[in-house]
């Protein structure tokens, strides 16, 4: 989906030293397996502006893979809060398809046009088309039966054969901003219309089950160290310690979601997991904490600071941030929860921020008097009834930074380690008041879905067609004629 629409404490003027038991401590090599075949991604940046000022970034990862015979190269965000391949067609029109790399079905030898149902589209013929929903946008897609390998090119790189969207059309935000051409959906199966649309799902049948994983790396990029996701295993040199395993919530609802004990701020458990009804979400598109209405208002002012003369919130002080999950917390510091800038008095950028209004903020940091410049948590609302919510968390960036994630598809469960990342192993660099700028804020969570199957009857007028209703995030096929 993107559900929405499916996106902590160090001292300003001293970085608390890590133990040296910790900045020694070398990864762990626990589990026997191959090694993963791993693509680089790349971290790229958009500013976010209110009247003329920058408030805030937005950022997407985004690696390369091929489509068809012969590659067709396409750069695209491995999400998963969402389930299937999108890559924009040749036939695309709209603002966000310019300059973008795009498919051309007839220009690949292993490419067949095909319905939602997977019959071959006849010549002549009007094909099914899908609309899907994201947090921040959506496309208009049609379908292919193609190739799909990871990498630049074909030789020797994990491929396989599967139902591809290609957009027809893409919605202005949030994909003209970025450079990435499309998404790799690696939501569970039932995410998506069908298995064939499902891409780890098909390249896991392949696989010992043992292997039927991926591992995700994520950094800020301060200290030169580049982001990954690694198919078939996971990347043993990026932990420290051990994974810790967690079993997946309501795997018919087809996220990555997990079970959540407890919440705590500063030591002190937060009435929302209470009743014992909390999961999150973990999902690789979403640069925020997400945290239900209306509980999100009340921790993300527990987790605001004063921004006094920092030019960088991580550096400021703030409770430690707790997510306890069934066998292991997750801890989260300033530096991992706090947006980049601070805010003045009288900024809104979302919900669930302390401030309203339109006053100025961000990149104008002079020391201008009388003014309150604030930070706050990188916080999203969620807000979703039952089954999904009401007690869903999204477990974005700010988790995904200090912890390496597993994925394991064969036995539905993800784990959870220390990221052996220079943010966890080294001091800060930053000095005691930080430097300007880079933040990210981004949604790319799979939301709706909707297909309609044009190619019948119609020369009679009907409207013979298939719809894929998102109810409650459930997903509920219905034939209609």
């Amino acid at each position: 989906m993107k559900l929405l629409a499916i996106l902590f404490a160090l001292c300003a003027s001293q970085i608390v030293a890590l133990p040296a038991a910790f900045l020694n401590a070398t990864p762990t090599h626990h589990e026997s397996q191959t090694s993963p075949t791993k693509v680089v991604l790349k971290r790229e940046s958009v500013p976010i502006r209110r009247q003329g000022t920058i408030v805030s970034f937005k950022t997407s990862y985004s690696g390369v893979i091929n489509v068809g015979t012969p590659a067709q190269d396409f750069r695209v965000v491995f999400d998963t809060g969402s389930a299937h391949v999108v890559v924009p067609a040749d036939t695309c029109e709209s603002e966000a398809c310019v300059g973008k790399k795009r498919y051309s079905v007839a220009e690949s030898s292993s490419g067949v046009p095909v319905n939602a149902d997977g019959t071959e589209v006849q010549d002549g013929e009007l094909c099914d088309q899908v609309d899907i929903g994201f947090g921040t946008g959506e496309v208009t897609g049609e379908f292919v039966k193609d190739r799909v390998c990871l990498g630049t090119n074909s030789t020797g790189l994990e491929c396989t054969e599967m139902y591809v969207v290609m957009a027809v059309k893409m919605s202005t935000q949030p994909f003209r901003s970025f450079g990435f051409d499309g998404i790799l959906g690696l939501g569970l199966a039932s995410l998506a219309l069908s298995t064939e649309f499902s891409f780890f799902h098909i390249l896991s049948q392949s696989k010992d089950p043992e292997h039927s994983r991926f591992g995700v790396f994520l950094t800020e990029g301060e200290y030169d160290e580049q982001s990954e996701i690694s198919f078939g295993g996971h990347d043993e040199t990026k932990i420290i310690g051990d994974l810790a395993w967690n079993p997946i919530a309501h795997v018919d609802q087809g996220y990555w979601q997990v079970p959540i004990k407890a919440v705590r701020v500063d030591g002190v458990e937060m009435d929302v997991c209470k009743d014992g009804t909390c999961r999150g979400v973990v999902d690789t598109g979403t640069s925020h904490l997400g945290v239900p209405v209306p509980y999100d208002k009340h921790i993300a002012q527990l987790l605001a600071q004063d921004a006094g003369e920092l030019l960088d919130c991580r550096l400021s002080p703030g409770p430690l941030l707790e997510v306890e999950l069934a066998t292991t917390t997750l801890t989260l510091h300033a530096k991992n929860y706090m947006r980049r800038l601070p805010l003045r008095e009288g900024v809104k950028i979302g919900s669930s921020t302390l401030v309203t209004g339109s006053a100025n903020s961000g990149d104008n940091v002079g020391n201008d008097a009388n003014v309150t410049r604030h930070c706050s948590a990188k916080l999203m609302p969620v807000n979703l009834p039952a089954p999904v919510g009401p007690k869903l968390f999204i477990l974005g960036e700010p988790v995904l930074h200090r912890y390496y994630s597993v994925y394991d598809w064969h036995n539905l469960r993800v784990g959870f380690a220390l990221a052996n990342s220079k943010v966890n192993t080294e001091e800060s660099n930053l000095g005691d008041i930080g430097v300007l700028p880079a933040d990210m804020e981004r949604l790319l969570m799979q939301q709706r879905m909707a297909v309609q199957r044009r190619n019948r009857a119609a020369e009679e007028g009907e409207h013979d067609h298939l719809e894929l209703l998102q109810v409650n995030a459930n997903v509920i096929l219905r034939v209609s004629a």
